[in-house]
């Protein structure tokens, strides 16, 4: 069952919806879990809170070579202080794109202002009004491309988030863009045009979050639209692909339903996705993603063969999409990308074993992988889980990704077998969305996060000890207990069942596939 061959000739024959998704969680647990490791770079941006006036704008393309905007408007408090975003998820220095920017009063006259570093204003009085320049250089690397915004002459990421002067909440964006483009966006439904959208139209859009909205264009992105779970979910696509619209719309479908079963609903009432290259030339297996809010953005190189390019779109997505309800449907502040990420790493492997493709082997073998991934990370012995979730991109990430997956796996182990197979990690996803739904907000990520963990374990703390305090993890030693060892096979590790499990030991395996 783990072979391509035979998943393409099954799928071919089939057409099968939930195939495309079967091949995509077999990928998933031999992909994902290297992330770090390929210098690839996940992230996810929580909802803002919502409490500033709101910024009116309209962004203009100037020019496409080089890729320049024009961004005017006005917010909705006067002030002195004028920040724009300079550093995201890695990538510095964005406030260094700005240039002749000019401020006003309410009443229109000039207000002198000074830069006082990247990304950062002082205006002489206060002033409401702003107009400037963008440049839009796409960034150098594809690692980057799905955070920032960019601009080329067949398309363009346009996030307000770094395009608009902060603190931003809600805003009325019009966007003026060459004659033949089209824009979508996850507010799309906002969405009013003026004029023929094959002539000089803009397009305004009423973003609630602005920060947290991602707005996609060009002449080529087709768009789609399914219900699905309650949910519309908006698949664009742009460029030329080895798969259809319809497929890959179709295993974008599948994967949110499989995740809404996980969670017990949908977090949002739309949802958008974009696929498309990169702005920059890239090789197959290139890739890089963002969720924000509603939005999902992934950016790829193109495969030769349908099912590997479909396979390489549908890996990634499985998890950013799982984003959409974690961390993005928790209003929650703080850095607990152990969980959202580490926890989610872990979760799709499952995933991918409820929908019969995996089996236990694999399950084995995915995480002896985890622990190969781990175990040479200096940072293992000196950073918490807690403390790497802060230090992402400075060295934390592939702690982050790798313990949180094998913490997550050592949990839903000793929950199973605790609970003689009545709970498990699935039930800690689903308390988290049931207290967002109630209307948990603004509460600290890791200890609401610690704090479920703890609860569905009836007030057992299986995680925070490997959490919360800086501590190796010796897998062998971990896995013990539930019937596993651990066997160094050269500069690798294999996990095997013992020769001798007892009754209980033997029940937990069979949970989670093993069938001798």
């Amino acid at each position: 069952m783990s072979s391509l061959l035979a998943l393409e000739s099954w799928i071919g024959r089939s057409g099968n919806r939930r195939g495309l998704l079967f091949l995509a969680c077999i990928i998933l647990s031999t992909l994902i879990i290297n992330v770090p490791a390929m210098s690839q770079t996940n992230t996810s941006i929580m909802p803002a809170q919502l409490t500033a006036p709101t910024t009116e704008a309209r962004i203009s393309v100037v020019s496409l070579s080089p890729p320049r905007v024009r961004i005017e408007g006005s917010r909705g408090a006067a002030t002195k202080a004028w920040s724009f975003r300079s550093a995201y998820a890695g990538i510095m220095s964005l406030g260094d794109r700005i240039e002749n920017l000019s401020l006003a009063d309410a009443q229109g006259a000039d207000v002198p202002v000074r830069r006082l570093a990247s990304g950062e204003y002082e205006a002489s009085r206060e002033a409401l009004r702003f107009s400037y320049e963008m440049k839009l250089d796409p960034p150098a690397s594809t690692d980057a491309a799905a955070h920032v915004s960019w601009l080329t002459e067949s398309r363009g990421a346009l996030m307000p988030g770094d395009l608009l002067p902060l603190p931003l909440a809600r805003a009325r964006v019009a966007f003026k863009l060459p004659a033949d483009w089209k824009i979508v966006s996850a507010e799309n439904s906002f969405a009013s045009k003026n004029g023929d959208t094959k002539s000089d139209a803009t397009t305004t859009l009423e973003l609630e979050d602005a920060e947290s909205s991602i707005v996609f264009a060009g002449p080529d992105v087709r768009e789609r639209v399914e219900r699905v779970s309650g949910m519309d979910v908006s698949v664009a696509v742009a460029g030329d692909w080895a798969f259809t619209d319809r497929e890959v719309g179709d295993a974008v479908a599948s994967i949110v339903r499989e995740h809404a079963k996980t969670f017990g609903g949908v977090p949002h009432s739309s949802a958008l996705v974009v696929i498309a290259p990169p702005p920059r030339a890239a090789t197959f297996g290139e890739w890089s993603a963002e969720t924000r809010g509603a939005s999902v953005f992934y950016l790829s190189g193109r495969g030769p063969s349908k099912v590997s390019a479909l396979a390489r779109v549908t890996t990634p997505l499985a998890h950013e999409l799982f984003h959409l309800w974690i961390p993005n449907a928790l209003a929650l502040t703080g850095d607990y990308a152990w969980f959202y990420e580490g926890f989610t790493n872990y979760q799709a492997l499952r995933a991918s074993q409820q929908l019969g493709l995996l089996n236990f082997d694999d399950y084995l073998a995915a995480l002896a992988r985890a622990y190969d991934n781990y175990e040479p990370l200096r940072e293992r012995d000196t950073l918490s889980l807690v403390e790497s979730s802060t230090r992402r991109w400075s060295g934390g990430n592939a702690l982050v990704y790798h313990k949180g997956m094998l913490v997550a796996a050592l949990y839903d182990l000793r929950l199973r077998m605790a609970t003689h197979g009545k709970r498990s990690l699935e039930d800690v996803y689903r308390e988290l969305f049931r207290r967002a739904q109630a209307g948990v907000r603004d509460h600290d990520g890791n200890a609401l996060a610690l704090d479920v963990l703890r609860d569905v374990a009836s007030g057992q703390d299986f995680a925070a000890r490997l959490v919360a305090v800086a501590q190796k993890i010796d897998l062998g030693v971990e896995l013990s207990p539930f019937g596993l060892r651990l066997e160094s096979v050269g500069a690798r590790h294999q996990l095997r069942v013992s020769n001798s499990l007892t009754n209980s030991q033997r029940d937990l395996l069979r949970q989670i596939g093993y069938n001798r």
